[in-house]
């Protein structure tokens, strides 16, 4: 369920919450003291302990066995597809994992684990290890921080047991005597069930839609000084909890765009654009124009997705196949490239394509679960795939705009389904665009485009009426609910009619016909 990056929800969390309660129901307790609580747990009940431990000082030692290690092992060798969700927060801040450990200190923490665990790899562990005894040094409280290595694979050894039991008697009773009985199951699984059925009324399979607060529905501003004042509260969140894994403007690499190739033929000189998105990610944009060269009277920027791809390299081999053959370009389609040439000519144009990453020439491992891990591995960076393909657009604008034959010609820039969502964002931070056509974009982010935390604050309609206040924008889809909001605040603030306007789509227009204006 993607969308659950957009509400900011994690299972994570609600597991991390009824660990909270277990302490507020063992607090109860007569037979409890509870001031010598501990935990432990291994594997998922290993993450657990830390996470409880960081959150709650109600925990005075912790020992999580098999749940703790950096993001160099879950995300550049692998481990979070040994994983589930319900391992990982949110990661809006883009916290490394020694730091949520390190929230433990000074209490006694002992991080536990076996050597040849391949999920929670002992390199990662003892990195861990040693960035949080820094902090713990500077406590002076070294002694309440123990590494325990074990030999064994990722399983519930007894050794790993016992180690706990010494830690838990040191801190919590003051003692330290010799373990002398092993470590066994005081109940058989079927004794640990709590109901036969589920109540009627359980909400564990829909706690995602309540666990965290999601963004209220908003009137139509009374005001310019209201909407604006509406407006900056959210572009304030998108910087800080949707988008905040960007790079800060300090961080941004040079463009360095490069031509790759310029050919000639149809009577459309055809090029392509290699530019520098952020460090090691290199993009490639294609532009068409016509064959004469000279400034473009306007340009039109087209976002394609993995389904939009195909088709454009369908209509480019009609004339370009050679400069395509590395992209493997489907049957020739006649059709679209006619529609495209004579925009181009007709307007003397420029039409320009461009693939985020992970779509056309940087295309990922095709498999299912493959991109999948891509996605996830994102998740824990603090960023998604798509936030980071709105970052990409916007790169690909400013690449376009540094072409001389460019210059200031009016830029339209559009996606078509979840692209048209990426290409909305973009406008939002990119001063350069003129109009902005969305082709039938999703109603909500619930279907994409998927962004951390949007949902807690706001929706694609409160995004398209932002567009449409300094930016053209005609929305290419009929009857859709999520256009009454955008109207209503165009009307409401007495917005010239061209800001937005909802159109209807004729069987000869998409996405490939850039000039086109609906009626």
């Amino acid at each position: 369920m993607w969308w659950w990056n957009c509400r900011g929800y994690t299972p994570a969390g609600a597991e991390a919450w009824n660990c909270i309660r277990a302490l507020d129901y063992l607090q109860t307790r007569s037979e409890v003291d509870g001031e010598k609580i501990g935990i432990t747990g291994r594997s998922g009940g290993g993450a657990y302990s830390w996470w409880t431990a960081a959150l709650d000082d109600r925990i005075k030692a912790a020992v999580p066995v098999a749940g703790i290690t950096d993001l160099q092992n879950h995300v550049v060798d692998g481990c979070v597809e040994g994983h589930c969700d319900c391992m990982y927060i949110v990661n809006t801040y883009r916290w490394d994992y020694p730091l949520v450990a390190a929230l433990v200190a000074p209490r006694p923490l002992l991080i536990s684990n076996s050597d040849k665990d391949t999920i929670f790899p002992l390199d990662g562990v003892i990195r861990v290890h040693e960035k949080v005894r820094q902090i713990y040094r500077l406590y002076d409280a070294e002694k309440n921080l123990g590494l325990n290595i074990t030999e064994g694979p990722h399983r519930d050894t007894q050794e790993l047991r016992v180690h706990a039991f010494v830690w838990f008697n040191r801190f919590l009773k003051g003692e330290n005597p010799l373990i002398d009985k092993p470590a066994v199951p005081f109940f058989k699984p079927e004794q640990l069930r709590v109901f036969s059925e589920l109540p009627a009324d359980q909400r564990n399979t829909e706690i995602h839609e309540s666990f965290v607060p999601a963004a209220l529905q908003l009137a139509v501003p009374e005001s310019t000084e209201e909407w604006t004042k509406q407006t900056r509260v959210w572009m304030k969140a998108l910087r800080e909890k949707s988008f905040r894994g960007w790079p800060s403007k300090s961080q941004a690499s040079p463009l360095e765009v490069k031509l790759a190739f310029s050919v000639e033929r149809e009577g459309i000189r055809f090029s392509a654009y290699d530019f520098t998105s952020q460090p090691h990610v290199r993009l490639r944009l294609y532009v068409l124009g016509p064959e004469d060269g000279g400034k473009f009277q306007s340009a039109a920027l087209s976002v394609l997705d993995k389904h939009l791809w195909p088709k454009f390299l369908a209509a480019m081999s009609v004339a370009f196949a050679k400069e395509l053959a590395d992209q493997k370009p489907a049957e020739p389609d006649s059709s679209t490239f006619g529609r495209i040439r004579k925009t181009i000519n007709s307007e003397h144009r420029a039409v320009a394509f461009f693939g985020p990453r992970g779509i056309g020439p940087s295309a990922w491992n095709p498999d299912e679960r493959k991109q999948t891990q891509i996605r996830r591995r994102f998740m824990l960076l603090g960023q998604t795939a798509d936030g980071m393909r709105v970052w990409d657009v916007r790169r690909a604008i400013q690449a376009l705009r540094s072409i001389d034959q460019f210059g200031e010609a009016p830029l339209t820039l559009q996606g078509q389904d979840k692209t048209a969502g990426i290409a909305l964002y973009a406008a939002l931070f990119e001063d350069a665009i003129q109009t902005l056509n969305l082709w039938h974009p999703p109603h909500s982010h619930r279907q994409g485009p998927i962004f951390l935390n949007v949902l807690r604050y706001l929706d694609i309609p409160q995004a398209v009426a932002m567009a449409a206040e300094h930016t053209e924008v005609r929305l290419y889809q009929e009857n859709d609910h999520s256009v009454q909001f955008p109207k209503a605040v165009a009307e409401k603030l007495g917005w010239p009619k061209k800001q937005f306007r909802e159109l209807v789509v004729r069987d000869d227009q998409d996405i490939f016909a850039a000039s086109n204006k609906g009626r």
